[in-house]
């Protein structure tokens, strides 16, 4: 156990703390000091510029001080009601990693141990579902995804969890429908903070990198007519139809004596096999090889994005090929009807505002396991497992 400098060791009510804001460059950071003594803690890390110490200043107060060895770093803190009635503390901070660890460094020495902030959101939230969702909505990057995170945050998923237990035993068929439709959404909620992936493959030369640009926006990945440039997975984080995505552009694919060129085609193709979609790019102004054919036939579900319209064009796509789109990554032609067709591939049927979209794999096991003992004839151990995946009952 590390030495602290007030002698307290931390119990299983604390003194705590959490850090509330994003792990990450900022504006300003957000310590909160939490559990018993926190109020304590948080007077021996701080050195207010002037006035009375941090434990005798009237709750609600913001105070200007100091935290850290020598001149430290100047923060504000002030001393907050928490949800329980015990007194709580919080110190803000500048938000670049050195003075987060600065300020860290004080509460620890202080006698505070950290503690991850969906702890801290757990006791405050009315039940476990809402405080998981509370601490996703902090790493939503885009609107779409965080309102649906929004409505699980305000109980849109525990709603519909009491409504099936409430009707499990009384109605068991339709119960086992919902559930379904629930565990159906799994794999939307899983990656509304993760993102889907989608993986751009082809031959070298057919325009990946250019039309990895072109959809994310910006000059991501290096262009070069040169065959075997991209040799790396490069990625880019973007949105599409407001869903968050990682595109992947890969080595082009083909036999090669180069041993690193060798190791990117390796890369690449376990890449094609984690992606939740691939982008297959074709070249419309060269003759289709062997190779662009064997890639349609390995990828049957991948979309086809037949590149470079802007040239004179060897052949048309094939109807048998299914989803196919002509785009030229050059000119921007043919992007926006592309990512439409990727949105809809990779969510096919979004769930309607306020719907209730399980968020965590525990939560589809949990939902597996109920629908499992619905189905097994034991609806009242069903209704029991609803009620402990909201986070009460038995």
């Amino acid at each position: 156990m590390e030495r602290m400098s007030t002698g307290r060791v931390p119990s299983g009510r604390g003194p705590f703390f959490s850090l509330l804001t994003a792990e990450s460059r900022g504006a300003i950071a957000v310590i909160r000091i939490w559990g018993d003594g926190a109020v304590a803690v948080a007077d021996a890390a701080f050195r207010p510029n002037r006035g009375p110490s941090l434990a005798a200043s009237p709750t609600g107060r913001p105070r200007v001080g100091r935290v850290g060895e020598g001149t430290g770093d100047e923060v504000v803190a002030v001393v907050v009601d928490g949800h329980d009635g015990h007194p709580e503390a919080e110190i803000q901070c500048h938000g670049g990693p050195a003075a987060v660890s600065l300020a860290v460094e004080a509460v620890v020495v202080a006698g505070a141990a950290r503690r991850a902030s969906e702890s801290w959101l757990t006791r405050r939230a009315p039940t476990t579902i809402r405080a998981q969702a509370e601490y996703e909505l902090g790493f939503a990057e885009t609107g779409r995804s965080a309102m649906i995170l929004l409505d699980q945050a305000l109980g849109a998923f525990d709603d519909e969890l009491d409504r099936l237990a409430s009707r499990v035993i009384s109605e068991p068929s339709r119960t086992a429908d919902d559930l379904d439709v629930l565990i159906r959404r799994v794999g939307l909620g899983t990656r509304l903070v993760t993102g889907w992936r989608v993986a751009l493959a082809g031959r070298p030369n057919v325009g990946k990198s250019r039309l990895l640009n072109a959809l994310s926006g910006y000059g991501r990945a290096i262009v070069s007519p040169t065959p075997g440039t991209t040799r790396d997975v490069v990625t880019a984080r973007t949105a599409i139809d407001g869903w968050p995505v990682e595109l992947a552009d890969t080595a082009g694919l083909r036999s090669t004596d180069d041993p690193i060129e060798r190791g990117g085609v390796s890369l690449a193709r376990a890449r094609h096999v984690e992606a939740d979609l691939v982008l297959l790019v074709l070249d419309l102004s060269e003759p289709l090889t062997e190779v662009d054919r064997a890639l349609i036939a390995e990828h049957p579900s991948a979309i086809l994005a037949c590149n470079k319209a802007d040239l004179t064009a060897s052949w048309g796509p094939e109807a048998e090929w299914g989803a196919s789109q002509i785009v030229s990554a050059e000119r921007g032609e043919g992007l926006d009807d592309l990512l439409g067709r990727i949105a809809r591939r990779l969510v096919p049927d979004p769930p309607p505002e306020g719907a209730a979209v399980p968020f965590r794999v525990g939560h589809a096991r949990s939902l597996g396991r109920a629908l499992g003992l619905l189905r097994g004839g034991r609806p009242e151990a069903a209704m029991r497992a609803l009620l402990r995946l909201r986070g009460r009952g038995g």
